[in-house]
């Protein structure tokens, strides 16, 4: 696979236990509580016709909003090892536009989470209005990023 085009990463201790955070950071219906941009969602319906829960190869649409423009994204469920990390990728592994990651890491009192980001593909908006819209994206990813972050730790110690 090619180098992404940009990634992030950002970290954040939470004064609860893990256990408590991977509750929250694989409950994809809950993100609109914490993230700045997302709005919530729904799991779609696997081969079996049940709604998907997370697992690897689940499917999940979030709907998101940014200023007046609202939109929704696929997302694949990549990786989930139970209690440490859990990854989606935007567009599914079909377009693998961008990697969403989740690490836990177990710290005296608490958790530590980090949340990265990777473009891996730009998106067809992105193609279609180029650097400025690249950049913007970047701009607010890394915005909101932080605010799930700051969100997730004040619900959890709350």
């Amino acid at each position: 696979m090619a180098e992404p085009i940009h990634t992030h990463t950002d970290s954040i201790e939470i004064s609860a236990p893990p256990e408590k955070v991977w509750d929250m950071v694989t409950a994809m219906d809950r993100y609109g509580e914490w993230s700045s941009e997302n709005t919530g969602g729904y799991w779609r319906k696997n081969e079996d016709g049940e709604p998907g829960t997370g697992q690897i190869g689940d499917m999940f649409v979030g709907t998101n909003k940014l200023g007046d423009v609202e939109w929704k994204a696929p997302v694949e469920i990549v990786e989930r090892e139970e209690g440490r990390s859990f990854a989606f990728v935007t567009g599914g592994l079909e377009w693998n536009i961008a990697l969403w990651r989740y690490q836990l890491d177990p710290i005296e009192g608490g958790t530590r989470l980090t949340e990265n980001y990777e473009l891996r593909k730009l998106s067809p908006l992105m193609e279609e209005n180029g650097q400025p819209e690249i950049d913007q994206r970047r701009e607010n990813m890394i915005n909101s990023i932080r605010a799930t972050l700051e969100n997730m730790k004040a619900a959890a110690e709350g």
